[in-house]
This record gives structure tokens, sequence and C-alpha cells, in this order.
């Protein structure tokens, strides 16, 4: 269920984007800080069509239209991925994820990175995570990596 907030920016898109407004693109998930920042995943229902790139538009002509109505809010666009690892390694862009380990009992995900990319991976006052974690319905936790450990079952991307 999407709040008002984030249903203000899936109506501009669909505004912004006739292949959304005809349901060829759909936004299959948004996280939304308003004012700050902004993340969807978005689907093709066509294989031709690039659902990051028509939302994007020519030069950025779209994409820079929707900002403008939110005042400059930052917007994060990726594809969709059925794979709750692949989809919370996209949310969490521009990071680069080595493992996540999911403890499904708690709905939380551990987010396995480099030390270098812890801060990329939490974001700006831990926007970045928080935002992925909306959007992926996960609680993300982001730890710095250790040596693996052969014994755990983590997924590793």
């Amino acid at each position: 269920m999407q709040s008002d907030d984030t249903e203000f920016v899936v109506r501009l898109f669909a505004e912004a984007v006739p292949e959304i407004a005809a349901g060829i693109v759909e936004i299959k998930a948004i996280g939304r800080l308003p004012g700050v920042r902004s993340k969807l995943a978005l689907y093709s229902r066509d294989p031709k069509v690039d659902s990051v790139g028509v939302c994007v538009g020519t030069r950025g002509f779209r994409i820079k239209n929707v900002i403008d109505q939110l005042h400059g809010e930052r917007i994060d666009l990726f594809r969709w991925d059925e794979s709750p690892e692949k989809l919370i390694a996209s949310a969490l862009q521009p990071a680069q994820i080595e493992r996540v380990v999911f403890h499904p009992e708690r709905h939380v995900a551990e987010v396995i990175v480099k030390e270098s990319q812890v801060s990329l991976a939490l974001g700006r006052r831990g926007t970045n995570r928080e935002l992925a974690s909306r959007l992926t319905g996960w609680i993300i936790h982001v730890v710095s990596m250790n040596p693996p450990n052969e014994s755990d079952d983590g997924i590793w991307l």
C-alpha cells in the first residue's frame, strides 16, 4: 500500500511518462523521504521497452520535469527484480554489495559490504539504507565485510 506522498510521485511519473500511463511500464515499488529523495523500482511489460530509459527520457527531459515539480528532490531509478537479493542490491546502489544474509523470522536482511562501501550503502544520514528498506519491505542492516565463514548459509551475489 502506498502512502499519499508516494502516490503523488507515481501520479507525476504517470503524467510525464506515457508508457506508465499506458501500463507498459509499472512502478513496482517506491521508497520516499519527501523533499529529500525517492527510489523507484521499475518494471517493463514489454521487453523492447527500457523502463528506466523511458522514465529518464531524451536528455533527461521527463525525469527533470518530475524533479522540478518536486522542488529538486533527488530520484533514483532502477529495474525491478523478483529476487529479494538482487532487489536489495539494486536499491542500495551506488554501493557494491558483497552478500545478503536473510533472517526471515525477523524480516531482516543483513547486507555485507566492503569497508569502503559502508558509507555509500548507508547514504547521508542513513537515507540510502532507509529508502531501500521502505522500498523492499525488509529491515536492512549494513555490515562491514569480514572474511567469509564457510558454515554460513548466506547468499553471495
